[in-house]
């Protein structure tokens, strides 16, 4: 029961926030949008700061999870790189997860923290998942990479061309299926023509 007033209230904020942004959201608001009385909330949070954080953290650790844990057992490094891309660009287009990377954006300079623990929640976490996944496949002989970290930005960045700076900016709306397969076949690819050492089918 605990757990679901939680829920609750982590949702009923949650909307809000992604609506108006952490500003633009009070407690009373929160309130009154159905998550319960000020001092309910108050029992399971003690600040609206504290609120917004366990929110983000929770949605972002969420689709991160879905998105880069079944690397683990995938087989096959081209379509395990190929399911992967589909899968990010999806996650950074999704509705949910582009309207609380712009509240970040807002906040980041009035509420520093926030980055820090939107990256450690988000980027970061997955970004390790990924190294993870090409460090086995460097053991199997499979690729041959020097500096790992750097080969997962290149691979992220590759994924998104030609699509996430569009979107962020308003100029295209999601991205279709074909859209996302064209740059991500293009983004495998590339860094199975810089990083693979022989088939990787």
């Amino acid at each position: 029961m605990e757990t679901d007033k939680r829920t609750h209230i982590l949702k009923t904020a949650g909307k809000l926030f992604l609506e108006r942004g952490f500003a633009g959201t009070s407690m009373g608001e929160i309130a009154s949008g159905g998550a319960g009385s000020k001092g309910t909330i108050y029992t399971y949070f003690r600040s609206k700061e504290e609120l917004f954080l366990a929110f983000m953290t929770e949605e972002i650790k969420a689709r991160a999870s879905m998105t880069f844990d079944p690397l683990q057992s995938a087989e096959g490094v081209r379509k395990a790189l190929t399911d992967l891309g589909h899968r990010y660009v999806r996650l950074l287009t999704d509705p949910t997860t582009s309207a609380l990377f712009r509240v970040v954006v807002h906040e980041v300079p009035h509420f520093p923290e926030i980055g820090r623990l939107f990256n450690d929640a988000g980027p970061k976490a997955a970004k390790r998942r990924l190294a993870d996944y090409l460090d086995g496949c460097i053991e199997r002989g499979k690729l041959k990479i020097d500096d790992v970290p750097m080969a997962v930005e290149q691979f992220l960045m590759l994924c998104q061309a030609r699509i996430m700076q569009d979107f962020l900016f308003g100029l295209r709306g999601v991205p279709t299926e074909q859209d996302i397969d064209k740059s991500v076949k293009a983004a495998v690819s590339t860094f199975l023509a810089a990083y693979a050492t022989g088939d990787c089918d």
